[in-house]
């Protein structure tokens, strides 16, 4: 397998140094004795002009969902990733001209490489993986060699290395007639992440929403390692939804059905069915991959079989009786406080900071999944934030035990351990740090993109509390929040009232409005590099550059709850989401290149304090079902936003904040200035919307 790695790394290396002009030789020299590949076999079935861009086009530019309206040409300048806007978002070719530097881009990443080297030489495996995120930070905007517009070298290495892995043995022959799609999704998302009860409602949204993306990874991991592929074959995974490219079909379904069997096992003895894992396999032909329009029907067809296997969820264990049909629980008349599934005291503890319980009741219960799933919230609310993934294949397929957390759960299911921390993790296995490209900086082995904006309780919190006497003196000690907890929904509502706005809490969930129609129809030339350009495209939108706006909006006053994939749940003091939702939705136009037909639309409600969580999500869910809904006189639909009951077009949106502006300077004026200044209002006031 070192040969492989050895052989990709090489060739990725000889291609930028191909396009940056650089020299290769002593870079090459570290990887000593090269087999000879039939690297132009793998090129040739990539397609494209042959003809390289000058600079790389944005993959926005090629979606096309009228006939009629074609989007801009807009480029990304040749630089080192960033999460910011002067590098993710496109520009003009001649600043993309004139904002490249293709000489220091080769001198840069091998200083990079030599420290690479020096730090991860003596162990290959661990070396090529961290190439991997090397050459994404270095390669990720710079245009392929085969001349397929808005793909990346990054994306041509990364499809080149999927095919070497798939074809098995052979490989320095080039590639087979046959490989496999695999994809996953995780049906029943919304009843397992929703239907909690109001009590710490946001750390158990967050850790529960989390959990979920975190099995989607852990899935990931454990089909590269069972098929011997390696992260190249991710195509993409973002939001449950994943799909990978494999060897051929015989190995893969294997493969396939035995995962899909060990997680839904475990799935149904910890949570009872409420979420399952669907895992399917297709047969293809290099053609079906990188023919364009080809790959566009083959892609419709596996995810219609995806879609049919979510109409029949654990349907792999349908001869196991046992697992399925066991009873659950023992009669017990005690349930989980936050799920409501029933608990002894087995599995379960006493709920911490819940004020003393009536005379003669009982203190409330946890069930020790549900204050795991809080605990993660805790976890990866840090802004410097390390990831250590670890396989432990002792714990594959074991037994649920009672007091198991999410983090065992998963190594059940998967064979893999994670853990988080605000230092470098100390582990055997791999460590990624969070949102930094700049990961050899960290001691980290490569990094992740995740929105984790989290508002945690300050000295004014405590202050607060005390002198509103939101919880009895008795059970102070108790009932108060740890310093770095995240802030609940009270506080989340008091911050809008100390702004002067009424005390209630905001949710907005937004997301892009027919991505599923921009991804089967959009691309007429779609292909696999294509696909997975797009889907990391939005990655790094959702996935990175979200942080930046909330924190740039209000830190500690927003908590994202989930973000990935194309939508995203955020909840905090209600005042900000008007102005952040906008904030959002502007931003995304400019990433897009400002694509007359790429838009986002999203709903924003306001809650009490208390409010039930699942309601909040349902009712700012609905909102959202509203905006979509939303047509204009011309018949253009969506890109708007429900707040307060109105649905609003986005170009609309500057005339609703010019009349809260009036409305708020009428109501601070006095009488006899409103009486000096009424001519000065007539003109300054527009007509309705």
């Amino acid at each position: 397998m070192d040969e492989v790695k050895r052989a990709l790394v090489a060739y990725g290396i000889q291609k930028l140094a191909s396009v940056t002009g650089g020299d290769a030789t002593e870079l090459l020299s570290t990887l000593g004795e090269i087999p000879a590949v039939n690297w132009q076999g793998y090129e040739e079935i990539l397609g494209g002009t042959g003809e390289r861009e000058e600079v790389l086009s944005s993959i926005f530019s090629y979606i096309v969902l009228r006939d009629d309206t074609y989007p801009p040409l807009t480029y990304l300048a040749a630089q080192p990733l960033e999460l910011d806007d002067k590098t993710l978002f496109p520009m003009s070719l001649e600043e993309a001209r004139e904002r490249s530097n293709l000489g220091k881009l080769w001198k840069d990443l091998a200083d990079e490489y030599n420290q690479l080297c020096q730090r991860f030489g003596q162990d290959f495996d661990v070396f090529f993986e961290s190439f991997y995120y090397l050459y994404q930070k270095w390669a990720w905007a710079v245009p392929c060699t085969h001349g397929e517009r808005g793909v990346s070298l990054f994306e041509q290495w990364k499809a080149v290395a999927a095919l070497v892995f798939a074809t098995g043995e052979k490989w320095t022959d080039g590639p087979t007639g046959e490989f496999t799609l695999i994809g996953g999704d995780i049906p029943g998302i919304q009843d397992f992440v929703y239907t909690i009860t109001s009590k710490g409602a946001a750390k158990g949204l967050r850790g529960r929403s989390f959990f979920l993306q975190l099995l989607g990874d852990a899935v990931v991991r454990r089909i590269l390692a069972d098929l011997e592929l390696c992260t190249c074959n991710v195509v993409y995974n973002a939001g449950g939804n994943f799909m990978l490219l494999g060897p051929e079909e015989k190995r893969a379904v294997a493969a396939v059905e035995k995962i899909r069997r060990q997680v839904n096992a475990r799935l149904v003895e910890a949570i009872q069915g409420e979420t399952a894992l669907v895992l399917e396999a297709m047969s293809v032909t290099p053609a079906d991959l990188f023919t364009p329009g080809q790959f566009r029907k083959v892609r419709d067809k596996f995810a219609e079989k995806v879609a049919q296997a979510k109409n029949r969820p654990l349907q792999e264990l349908a001869d196991d009786w046992k697992t399925l049909f066991k009873p659950k629980g023992k009669g017990s008349e005690l349930s989980c406080a936050v799920c409501r599934i029933e608990v002894d005291e087995a599995n379960s503890k006493p709920l911490e900071r819940t004020g003393e319980p009536a005379e003669g009741a009982e203190r409330p219960r946890i069930c020790y999944l549900c204050d795991s799933f809080a605990e993660l919230a805790r976890d990866i609310r840090h802004t410097g934030l390390w990831m250590g993934i670890t396989e432990k294949p002792g714990m594959l397929n074991t037994p649920v035990e009672p007091d198991d957390d999410w983090a065992k759960l998963l190594a059940r299911m998967t064979g893999f351990d994670y853990k988080f921390s605000d230092k470098p993790p100390k582990t055997e296995g791999t460590v990624l740090v969070l949102n930094n490209p700049n990961f050899l900086e960290t001691e980290a082995h490569g990094f992740r993109l995740l929105a984790n904006v989290t508002p945690v309780v300050t000295k004014d919190d405590f202050k607060y509390l005390r002198e509103e006497a939101r919880v009895a003196p008795r059970s102070m000690d108790r009932d108060m929040p740890h310093e770095g907890d995240a802030r609940s929904f009270t506080l989340l509502a008091h911050a809008a009232a100390t702004s002067g706005a009424i005390e209630r809490v905001g949710v907005l969930r937004m997301d892009v409005d027919d991505l599923g129609r921009v991804f089967s129809k959009g691309v007429p030339d779609l292909t696999l590099p294509k696909l997975s350009a797009l889907s990391g495209a939005l990655d790094l939108f959702f996935g990175g550059y979200l942080n930046v706006l909330v924190r740039d909006k209000a830190e500690n006053d927003l908590y994202i709850i989930y973000a990935g994939g194309d939508d995203l749940f955020i909840v905090g003091a209600w005042h900000h989401l008007p102005d952040l939702a906008e904030s959002i939705r502007n931003q995304f136009k400019e990433f897009t290149g400002d694509h007359p037909d790429l838009s986002l639309s999203g709903g924003i409600t306001l809650e009490g304090a208390k409010f039930p969580l699942y309601r909040a999500a349902e009712r700012a869910g609905e909102a959202e079902g509203r905006a979509k809904g939303y047509t204009r006189p011309d018949g253009r639909r969506k890109d708007a936003l429900c707040f307060l009951g109105t649905v609003v077009g986005w170009e609309n949106w500057k005339l609703v904040r010019q009349q809260k502006d009036n409305l708020l300077w009428l109501i601070g004026e006095d009488d006899e200035n409103r009486a000096r200044k009424e001519d000065e209002r007539e003109r300054r006031l527009p007509r309705a919307v």
